[in-house]
């Protein structure tokens, strides 16, 4: 009898035992399809609070459509110096790039600084013309989109508007170059299609907008900027085209957010500048303003969107050919040492109000800046202007019908202002002050419901998922999805009675709110009749401290999520987050290995449970009542020296992790940067990666050696998928590294990078992932040395078949994921495979699949690795560059996967590997099909519960400090993250883990074996 008729022989079945069989699977499929929407729906619920939430808590102001006329400027002498204009924004143009810096100075940089002189040069030298430079302070969020709208309307943006950098729409309300437009300028425009998106219908139809987000090309904008300036000015001094010729460059920005400004490309740009403006200079005549500003600066590593001072202080600088165009002031304001730092500013805010009256247009009607001193020529002049801005602010707050408090003193500030033209700017300075406070008004109502909505989800995620046991989960499936159903149609029938008839509630602004507050309801319902309808309030709070409270680790548990939680408390935790979550995720390490090494002989609560459901079920599945106890027993030595060394690598690759840090601005001096621009195309890093293309694999194929699971499949998977992949990525990030570090190179990469990005990421996204669904087995029939008579072998691998296999669809995440990541956080991923891997299995050695302490550390783990592959909760620290990996342009939805893995990666690695929690080393005839599907829906539902309740924590702790000084800063981008966090994690939890993969794996491996 040959191999392949033992093999048969073995797992065949009789007609009756596969009747049997097909009838527990159409349950299991049944029972199945029944978790997922009960997952899916309080996920909706979540998604809802969440909605609720941002829309009470970001803010938005009112804008006015009063457009301002000439008509209130017609008496004013001089009004209107200039007939044509010149403005060039510089992108990213920080204040300490245009003026000298003494090379014995600390900071100094030779990549940045002294290379930009001619700006700095022309003020010094007023002979020939006139000058006028002055650092430029931008308002934060200081996103490209943001800046424009506030330099173009004189107006504050919240911090909503940060998110639609990427989705500008035409600004409504009035603006400068809407006013240029109304008084027949004909404004001619070229850079930065954010303008376009903004300014479309007042700009000339001859403008030529260029795609701006893609931050890898250094050149095509700025080149374009350059011929087109040739074609309009440079070469052409008479042409009658435009009034007004505006360009934005985008090469400074580009370069900082591609390398960082201490990188040889910063200097190449800046000196390609240089030349550019004096070019201009020298065609411009004496009727033209020159206008070269910044819309922002930039942090040591090259991003913005905070409020750093690198990233708030911009350049502004004025320049005409006529004499004594400016009224400069003592030197003494215009000093140049430390960088700066007692040199003369203004707010970027203001520069609406100056060009107004340099160019004869009346002032925006929603501008709150002040007219540039400088622009004073005269005492007549300077009366009249600034009596004229005062007219404008007072006019404005009367027809924003706001109420004021202190009016009194308002009033008072503006009749001396009247008065006296030299005081008149306090009344602006107070005014400014009153509308920033008033524009923090929050929707309380809404951010109430947001936080009932998540705090009621939160309780039922705790009911469903750890209170009840998951047997009578199992049971009461069928009843929540028809409540559900039944009460969501319920609720808004009522609700959109309610609304439509009686218009309240008032926060409900319109059908779309109102539908989402009734399925909210609805769902809310639906969970709670099938739940009270067994059980008693007072029963589910006794559950908590009773059974889920009970033991040692599950209180140990209970302390990282309390201890993670109220971090929002202060911002001194908040921003040093990283350093605590890897504390933390270090103690357990300690406490495990404690526990191995001192403790052996310990038995816990949690582990004389599982033994005793392992033996009722062993008993019924075929396994005898002394193995099933066996769980029970004290570790053996080989065990324990096992756990040891699977706790001190957890220490150690935690440590590790660690040292991968990009620091907030707030750390200051306590936080050295190390995921840098420099070292992450080093020579040492790029060698470190090219041994992850052993490393990483050599891994992974020890832990699967441990059970004897390194057959079949999965060598095809680790050795040639996982290495080929590896390989593809070293080749793709040593071509960038040589872009990036060699000055002299000059071949033409793109093609090819593009070329194996896209392979690796269908290949792995898509190819291994069709592949897994086909079922590839880890185990292996040895029929060596048996009896063939007797029809028996060994099956390797069979003890761990559910966790070897599943393992293999997070080998085909991490190749999904590793191409997004930049060389120091791929080093990162490895040390996160070893990590993940030794959590497993010491949860596995201490008997711990049920309790709430396996998914708490994988939840740690998760927000470790995310700090330690370069990402903070800040806007500044998002991978931009990332995003255009797979395209040259914004494409979708290439662009957006991109940046998504790269951003969250770590909490998807996580989402996909808590079911492991369940399935690693769980042999196929031990719990049956619906067992199994319980746990891991348990496990799952506690790394839901921790990402839940820090979110539910950052909506309190915000709000408490909505009126703390940091709030935009630190407060809101980490209730944001949060927000973030816990989509990600619902959505892979419940698609991809739960519906997905987890019901095809038990269902094929319960095709195998089964009994």
């Amino acid at each position: 009898m040959d191999e392949r008729v033992i093999k048969q022989s073995i797992l065949s079945t009789s007609a009756d035992e596969k009747r049997i069989y097909r009838s527990r699977i159409q349950k299991f499929r049944k029972s199945h399809t029944l978790y997922v929407l009960l997952l899916g729906s309080l996920a909706a619920l979540q998604f809802i609070a969440i909605a609720f939430f941002l829309k009470g808590f970001l803010l938005t102001r009112n804008v006015l459509d009063n457009v301002a006329t000439l008509a209130d400027y017609q008496s004013i002498e001089n009004y209107g110096k200039f007939n044509k204009s010149v403005i060039l924004v510089v992108d990213a143009l920080r204040f300490d790039f245009v003026i000298p810096v003494n090379q014995s100075n600390p900071d100094y940089n030779d990549y940045y600084h002294n290379n930009l002189k001619v700006l700095y040069e022309k003020f010094e030298d007023q002979s020939s013309s006139s000058s006028l430079l002055l650092k430029f302070m931008a308002d934060p969020p200081t996103t490209t989109l943001q800046r424009l709208k506030g330099l173009t309307t004189g107006s504050l943006p919240t911090f909503i508007d940060a998110g639609s950098n990427f989705d500008g729409s035409v600004i409504e309300e009035d603006n400068i170059i809407k006013q240029m437009f109304l008084n027949d300028k004909q404004v001619l425009f070229v850079g930065d299609d954010t303008w376009d998106a903004l300014f479309n219908p007042f700009l000339s139809p001859m403008s030529q907008p260029f795609e701006s987000l893609n931050v890898w090309d250094l050149d095509t904008v700025d080149n374009g900027v350059i011929s087109f300036f040739n074609d309009h000015l440079l070469e052409n001094t008479n042409d009658q085209s435009w009034n007004v010729l505006i360009g934005h460059m985008l090469g400074m920005d580009h370069v900082g957010h591609k390398f960082g400004p201490n990188h040889f490309t910063m200097k190449q740009k800046q000196l390609q500048i240089d030349k550019f403006i004096r070019e201009i200079m020298d065609s411009i005549d004496d009727d033209t303003l020159l206008v070269i500003m910044g819309d922002h600066g930039m942090d040591h590593t090259g991003n913005h969107g905070g409020d750093s001072k690198d990233e708030l202080e911009s350049t502004l600088f004025l320049y005409s050919k006529r004499n004594n165009a400016w009224n400069l002031q003592d030197t003494s304001n215009y000093d140049t040492r430390n960088q700066g730092d007692r040199y003369r500013s203004v707010n970027q805010i203001d520069l609406v109000s100056t060009l107004s009256f340099l160019l004869g247009l009346p002032i925006p009607f929603n501008n709150l800046g002040w007219p540039i001193n400088e622009i004073f020529c005269t005492e007549k002049e300077a009366s009249s202007f600034t009596n004229a801005a005062l007219k404008q602010l007072r006019t404005y707050t009367e027809a924003i019908g706001i109420k004021i408090n202190n009016e009194s003193l308002l009033e008072e500030l503006y009749q001396i202002g009247l008065a006296n033209h030299e005081r008149a700017q306090k009344y602006q300075i107070q005014l400014l002050q009153i509308f920033k406070t008033l524009w923090t008004n929050f929707d309380y109502y809404s951010i109430a419901t947001g936080v009932c909505l998540l705090t009621v989800s939160v309780i039922l995620l705790i009911s469903v998922t750890n209170l009840i046991p998951s047997i009578v989960v199992n049971q009461m499936v069928p009843e929540f999805a028809p409540w559900i159903v039944i009460m969501s149609l319920t609720t808004n029938v009522c609700f959109h009675g309610f609304y439509y008839v009686f218009h309240q509630p008032l926060f409900i602004n319109n059908w779309i709110w109102c539908t989402l507050f009734a399925t909210a309801i609805g769902i809310i319902i639906g969970c709670c009749i099938p739940i009270f309808d067994r059980y008693t309030l007072k029963w589910l709070i006794s559950r908590v401290f009773q059974d889920l409270l009970s033991d040692y680790w599950s209180r140990v548990g209970a302390l990282f999520l309390i201890l993670h939680s109220l971090l929002f408390t202060s911002n001194s935790f908040t921003i040093w987050e990283d350093k605590i979550v890897t504390f933390l995720l270090i103690t357990f390490g300690v406490l495990t290995l404690y526990e191995f090494v001192f403790l052996p002989n310990r038995q816990y609560t949690s582990r004389l449970l599982t033994a005793t459901i392992s033996e009722n079920e062993g008993t019924t599945s075929g396994v005898n009542s002394s193995t099933a106890n066996s769980n029970s027993l004290p570790l053996t030595r080989f065990a324990r020296l096992l756990g040891g060394y699977h706790s001190i690598m957890l220490i150690v690759c935690t440590r590790l992790a660690s040292l991968i840090t990009i620091c907030r601005e707030e750390q200051g001096d306590y936080c050295t940067p190390t995921f840098t621009t420099k070292n992450n195309y080093s020579l040492w890093c790029l060698s470190i990666c090219f041994l992850l293309i052993f490393m990483i694999p050599a891994c992974i194929k020890g832990y699967y050696n441990l059970s004897s699971s390194y057959q079949a499949a999965a060598p095809i998977w680790i050795d040639i998928f996982l290495k080929g992949v590896l390989f593809i990525n070293f080749a793709y990030w040593t071509a960038t590294s040589l872009e990036n570090t060699l000055p002299e190179w000059s071949y033409d990469l793109t093609i090819f990078k593009f070329t194996i990005a896209r392979i690796v990421t269908g290949f792995s996204l898509i190819a291994s992932n069709v592949g897994w669904l086909m079922g590839p087995l880890c185990i292996k029939l040895n029929i060596h040395n048996t009896d063939v008579k007797s029809h028996q072998a060994t099956i390797l691998g069979y003890t761990n078949i559910y966790g070897s296999e599943y393992f293999l669809l997070v080998i085909n995440w991490i190749m999904s994921i590793i191409i997004f990541m930049k060389p120091l956080a791929q080093i990162s991923i490895f040390l996160m495979c070893n990590q993940i891997l030794s959590i497993l299995e010491i949860i596995d050695l201490l008997k711990l699949k049920e309790n709430i302490i396996g998914p708490i550390v994988l939840a740690l783990l998760s927000y470790q690795q995310y700090f330690s592959t370069g990402h903070q909760a800040t806007i500044p620290s998002i991978q931009w560059d990332v995003g255009f990996i797979l395209s040259d342009k914004i494409t979708f939805p290439l662009t957006h996967i991109s940046l998504a893995l790269n951003t969250f990666g770590p909490q998807i690695l996580i989402a996909l590997s808590v079911a492991l929690l369940t399935l690693w080393k769980q042999p196929p005839d031990v719990l049956k099909p619906q067992t199994i599907l319980g746990r891991i829906v348990s496990n799952c539902g506690v790394l839901i519960l921790y990402n839940s309740i820090l979110c539910l924590s950052s909506f309190i702790w915000v709000t408490h400090f909505r009126r703390h000084l940091m709030v935009w800063k630190i407060f809101c981008p980490r209730f944001l993250f949060a927000c973030m966090s816990l989509i990600v994690t619902q959505i892979i939890v419940t698609f991809v883990t739960i519906a997905f993969a987890s019901g095809r794996l038990i269902r094929h491996i319960n095709d195998i074996f089964w009994k």
